[in-house]
C-alpha cells in the first residue's frame, strides 16, 4: 500500500513539473508584462485607469547572466525590484526566465502606463521619475 500511495505520488509531482517546465514565449515582452499573458511573479498593477510607470532595463551578457530585458511597475516596486526577466534567443523573440532582483539598476527607463496603454508604445525615459 506504501509504495502505491509513493508510486502516485512521484506521477503527480512528474505531471506538475511537465506543466511548470512549459516555456512563454513573446516577440514583445512589455505586451505580455502589461497584459499579463503569462503568470506574472508578483502583484503588479498595470491595468485599468490609474497611471504608473512601467520600468525597464536592458540586459546584456557583460553584465547580467544573458541578453534581454527586464520589467517592473511602481506600484510595488522599490528600487531593488522584483524584476520579469525575459532572455532575448538568436531568433529576436523573447522567453520568460523568472521574477527576481537585479543587483545594479543603472540601465533604468521608464514610461507611463497610460501613455503605453493609449498608444502601444512606451516613450522610454532614462532614470527615475521625477
Amino acid at each position: 500500500m506504501t509504495s502505491r500511495i509513493l508510486a502516485v505520488a512521484v506521477i503527480v509531482m512528474l505531471s506538475v513539473g511537465v506543466v511548470d517546465a512549459e516555456t512563454f514565449r513573446t516577440k514583445d515582452p512589455l505586451r505580455a508584462f502589461v497584459r499579463q499573458e503569462y503568470p506574472l511573479g508578483d502583484d503588479y498593477f498595470i491595468r485599468g485607469n490609474e497611471d504608473t510607470y512601467i520600468f525597464r532595463c536592458l540586459l546584456t551578457r557583460g553584465s547580467h547572466r544573458f541578453d534581454g530585458i527586464a520589467l517592473s511597475e511602481i506600484s510595488i516596486w522599490g528600487r531593488t525590484g522584483p524584476w520579469e526577466m525575459f532572455r532575448q534567443e538568436p531568433n529576436g523573440d523573447f522567453t520568460y526566465v523568472e521574477t527576481g532582483g537585479l543587483p545594479n539598476t543603472a540601465c533604468l527607463e521608464f514610461c507611463r502606463s497610460k501613455g503605453y496603454l493609449t498608444t502601444g508604445r512606451c516613450a522610454w525615459q532614462r532614470g527615475w521619475p521625477k
